[in-house]
C-alpha cells in the first residue's frame, strides 16, 4: 500500500474542504473532487470519507502502476468503498476503461474494497449541490442557540412544519429562522427534502418522522 502527497503546482489547484463530520480538512486535486465533498458529508449513510487514501499497485499492459483513489468512504451499515470521481467526457476513453477495469480487480480481490466511479452527472445535480453548499456555510462547531433549541422543541411536537410555521409560531425575522434551520440541517439535527429548493414552503422534520 502506498500514501500520495498532493502538492500545490503552476499546473494544477488543490482545493480545501473543512469537514464536520471527519473533524479534519480534506485536500482534493479537483473542483469536481471537492463538490463531491459535500455530498459525502451530508449523507446519513456515510460515517467519515478519507481523500487520497493509501494507495496500491496494478498491472497494465506489462507495467507495475500505481494508484491512489480518490476517496475512501466508509458507510455505517455497508462495506467501506473506494470512490474515483471523473467527467463524464472523460471515461468514454478505451484506455481510461481498461485501466479502470483492471484497478476494480485488484481492489476488490486483493484489499477486499469495491472501487467506483462517480461522475459530474452525479455530483453537479442541482438544487440539491447548492443547497449543501448552502448549508455548509452554516456549519462549524459552536453551541446552538436559543432559537435553533426552540425550532427542535417545536418540531419535536408537531413532527412537520414548513420554515414559514417556524416563522410565525417563533414571531422571529426570516433571516434568523432560516440561519438557524440551515445551521440544523448541517448537523443533522433536523431533515428536509434537499432536492428541491428551500424555501419558506419548505418542510422540516426531526429525525424521529
Amino acid at each position: 500500500m502506498i500514501r500520495r502527497k498532493l502538492k500545490h503546482s503552476r499546473v494544477k489547484n488543490l482545493y480545501k474542504f473543512a469537514s464536520q463530520k471527519n473533524k479534519a480538512t480534506c485536500l482534493v486535486e479537483s473542483s469536481l473532487e471537492f463538490d463531491a465533498c459535500f455530498h459525502f458529508e451530508y449523507s446519513r449513510e456515510i460515517k467519515t470519507f478519507e481523500a487520497q487514501p493509501l494507495g496500491f499497485e496494478y498491472e497494465f499492459e506489462g507495467r507495475v502502476c500505481r494508484y491512489t483513489p480518490d476517496f475512501l468512504i466508509t458507510h455505517h451499515e455497508k462495506p467501506q468503498r473506494y470512490i474515483e470521481v471523473k467527467p463524464y467526457s472523460k471515461i468514454a476513453n478505451p484506455e481510461f476503461r481498461a485501466r479502470f477495469a483492471q484497478k476494480q480487480l485488484v481492489a476488490k480481490e486483493q484489499i477486499g474494497i469495491e472501487l467506483i466511479l462517480v461522475t459530474d452527472k452525479q455530483i453537479r445535480v442541482y438544487p440539491t449541490l447548492d443547497n449543501l453548499k448552502l448549508l455548509h456555510r452554516y456549519s462549524g462547531f459552536q453551541s446552538l442557540t436559543d432559537l435553533q433549541l426552540s425550532i427542535i422543541q417545536l418540531l419535536n411536537q408537531w413532527r412537520k412544519l414548513t420554515i414559514q410555521d417556524l416563522v410565525m409560531t417563533l414571531k422571529a425575522s426570516i433571516g434568523e429562522v432560516l440561519a438557524s434551520v440551515y445551521r440544523l440541517l448541517s448537523l443533522g439535527s433536523v431533515n428536509s427534502d434537499l432536492n428541491t429548493e428551500l424555501t419558506l414552503e419548505s418542510v422540516i422534520w426531526t429525525n424521529g418522522v
